[in-house]
């Protein structure tokens, strides 16, 4: 049978760019620097308290982190040394994750708040957050898509909604309401969530099923991405273990996992039936190279990988290191290699 071929057009990173795309063949340092946060719970402008989620506004080239246990979201200049966060939203209740958006006034901020039930959009300058769609229990992911369509993951009744703010309803885009199970139409205690460019595909960190699953709109079932097709953890590299969040690569459909009980991130490939790891070495610990329950994660203009290291209480950046071009190359059995 002849070989399908998916070629995959990876250019190298380069500052000059609006975007850098990332090769299927990237290597990043192993070794992190911290770039928010001092390593200690804190509430001062430099330190964060078990942060659960961030985002990286390339084109500002800032990052802003849901500053869980300190009641905030905080902006960090990615330009300014000083590591000095601005709080840009106050006085809410244990944000989860944080989505930013680019409206007329400048970035506006998405934020879900875990125990208010609720997602709060902030725009730029705003002292106050005004919820957007319907309650969310335990509210834990937040996305938005290029129609301003916002998903939110309601990890108490294991779905995922989208609100539209042209008719202020609430839709269920994944899940089945108020059954958690591992069958492909079910999730179970969903949290970070992802949404394609074109707003089509919805991809969900199904953490008690340990596996990432990628759910087509208007599809009443989603397919494993990465992971345990069965929901089953594990500690290999054909398994995750409660994870988190993760990136996706729109250009390759690469999946960038947070592997959070496995203290590490993980890259899958299309139709890969393994992960290979790219931070993190399993071993939870305050190191350079180690990590401790990772919970969010995201890549700056350069390729740059940055990860919400939350029980050490910073955010590490690891530098990208090797983008040669190469191509992905899907076979007849349906597994991906690289060409």
């Amino acid at each position: 049978m002849l070989l399908v071929l998916i070629q995959v057009l990876v250019l190298c990173s380069c500052v000059s760019v609006v975007s850098s795309t990332i090769s299927p063949c990237a290597k990043w340092n192993t070794t992190g620097s911290t770039v928010a946060g001092t390593g200690d719970a804190g509430n001062s402008s430099y330190q964060i308290n078990s942060a659960k989620g961030i985002f990286i506004h390339k084109e500002r080239n800032e990052l802003y982190v849901a500053d869980f246990s300190n009641n905030r979201v905080q902006r960090f200049s990615l330009n300014d040394p000083s590591k000095m966060g601005t709080t840009v939203a106050s006085n809410i209740e244990n944000p989860m994750k944080v989505y930013v958006d680019d409206d007329i006034n400048g970035p506006t901020v998405y934020v879900s708040l875990r125990f208010l039930n609720r997602v709060e959009k902030w725009t730029y300058g705003a002292r106050q957050g005004v919820q957007v769609g319907n309650d969310c229990q335990l509210c834990c992911g937040v996305s938005v898509d290029k129609e301003k369509n916002v998903y939110m993951s309601e990890s108490n009744r294991h779905r995922v909604l989208q609100w539209s703010p042209r008719t202020n309803i609430t839709n269920i885009v994944a899940g089945n309401t108020d059954t958690n199970g591992s069958k492909s139409t079910l999730l179970d205690h969903p949290q970070g969530i992802y949404v394609n460019r074109d707003g089509g595909v919805v991809y969900v960190a199904d953490m008690w099923n340990s596996r990432i699953q990628s759910w087509i709109q208007g599809s009443d079932e989603g397919v494993t991405v990465a992971g345990s097709s069965k929901g089953t953890e594990g500690h290999d590299p054909e398994t995750l273990d409660f994870p988190n969040d993760m990136i996706v690569d729109d250009e390759t459909n690469i999946v960038y996992v947070i592997d959070t009980s496995n203290n590490r991130v993980q890259r899958w490939k299309p139709f890969a039936s393994e992960g290979d790891t790219i931070a993190g070495d399993m071993s939870a610990g305050n190191a350079t190279y180690q990590l401790s329950k990772p919970a969010g994660l995201g890549f700056d203009m350069k390729g740059n990988l940055y990860v919400m290291d939350m029980e050490n209480n910073r955010v590490q950046m690891f530098e990208l290191i090797d983008n040669r071009p190469c191509s992905l190359r899907l076979e007849s059995n349906g597994s991906s290699k690289l060409g």
